[in-house]
């Protein structure tokens, strides 16, 4: 199965590097490969995929906000943001809500009684990663590690078109991979429906 250190190989024969055999073995490349493994591997998780999509009840905390809402609830610690927020298993409708800090705790400040989260979480195993997503983690380190390993700005632009390419590619497949989520009716489409 496919390691980080596969995903960084492929980038470093991208741009004519010599291959490593861990991240943290201290070479040059993998220096350069662990400095910015983890945080564009991060970036690129920073949309709503299909593979890093949870839906949890959250529990309450024990502490409230300081004002304007009557109640805290603790985010997962592998919350990295937000897709929908509802107060009923059903996932319809709205409530109103703050991300926020209560307590040195990221919460969801509401006045609900109940809340439903969906969100996306850090995958680190890149074995839970489908083929696109790699591929599209492998171009984008390429395309950041042509200064450092190849000294080649020509070679960086050329590996960010590739980056661009392939991180669509990857959004495509993921599209296809679910029924698109409903999004709730606002005021405005209820108030448009009322004067006909």
């Amino acid at each position: 199965m496919p390691s980080e250190t596969d995903i960084a190989n492929i980038a470093l024969r991208l741009v004519g590097g010599t291959r490593i055999t861990s991240l943290t073995q201290g070479t040059p490349n993998a220096n350069a490969v662990q400095d910015l493994y983890s945080e564009l591997r991060d970036h690129l998780l920073e949309f709503p995929w299909n593979f890093t999509t949870k839906r949890v009840e959250l529990a309450r905390s024990t502490t409230a906000p300081g004002f304007g809402y009557d109640f805290a609830y603790t985010l997962p610690s592998d919350w990295m943001f937000t897709i929908s927020v509802y107060d009923n298993d059903a996932g319809a409708g709205t409530i109103d809500y703050r991300h926020e800090q209560v307590a040195s705790q990221n919460v969801i400040s509401t006045s609900s009684l109940n809340v439903y989260l969906v969100y996306a979480y850090r995958e680190t195993d890149t074995n839970l990663m489908p083929s696109a997503f790699r591929t599209a983690l492998a171009s984008a380190l390429a395309r950041d590690l042509a200064i450092t390993v190849a000294n080649s700005n020509t070679l960086e632009d050329q590996l960010s078109k590739r980056a661009t390419k392939d991180l669509a590619h990857a959004k495509s497949l993921d599209a296809m991979g679910s029924f698109p989520e409903a999004r709730p009716r606002g005021t405005w489409s209820n108030s448009r429906n009322g004067f006909r």
